[in-house]
């Protein structure tokens, strides 16, 4: 059987955008307001981290609820276009590779548990439950994967905030960058 090359042209990311998504850190916080660029790169920073693995290898993207998990899965099933071998059930793509993304929520967050996970975004980290943070972190354990952990400041008391003080502090393995709407219009990404 011969290998299949698959080809992927990374779309423009801005340098605040690029920094934030490719921290080398296993771990980066993102706190960025609204339409500054963090669910698009990090669809393409998840898809890339895909089209690395293997067959079978699980890449996940978690949001609050499904619904937003929804919005992210719309998005990057328009953005792979014919690289999106098959949409299996609700909110699972795989790729040409074999490498499975799931589109998952955190809202139960015992339903979190169990499997292998090579790397994963947590959309709208703020708003996840805190118990979510730690069956995701779980998942990730056996394979070392890393995490894009993205989201709006809301509220001081969440695990989201507290954990982005300590990357912003120099946590180990964790990385922490803020990106603005103004970050996006000086970038030209963004309309005024």
């Amino acid at each position: 059987m011969g290998v299949q090359r698959i080809v992927f042209n990374r779309p423009f990311l801005y340098p605040k955008q690029k920094a934030a998504i490719y921290e080398p850190k296993r771990f980066s916080l993102i706190e960025a307001s609204t339409k500054a660029g963090k669910t698009v790169s990090c669809i393409i920073w998840l898809i890339e981290q895909a089209l690395n693995g293997g067959e079978g290898w699980n890449y996940w993207w978690v949001a609050p609820v499904s619904g937003q998990a929804a919005i992210a899965f719309t998005r990057m099933r328009r953005s792979l276009g014919d690289n999106g071998q098959a949409f299996l059930a609700p909110m699972r793509l795989i790729l040409p590779n074999g490498a499975i993304i799931w589109f998952k929520s955190g809202d139960k967050p015992d339903s979190l548990y169990g499997e292998d996970v090579h790397a994963m975004v947590i959309d709208e980290a703020s708003r996840v439950k805190e118990g979510a943070w730690y069956a995701l972190r779980s998942v990730l354990t056996a394979t070392r994967g890393p995490a894009r952990i993205i989201g709006n400041v809301k509220g001081r008391r969440n695990w989201f905030f507290k954990m982005a003080r300590q990357a912003e502090q120099g946590a180990p393995d964790m990385g922490f960058h803020k990106m603005t709407a103004v970050d996006a219009i000086h970038a030209g990404v963004l309309p005024q």
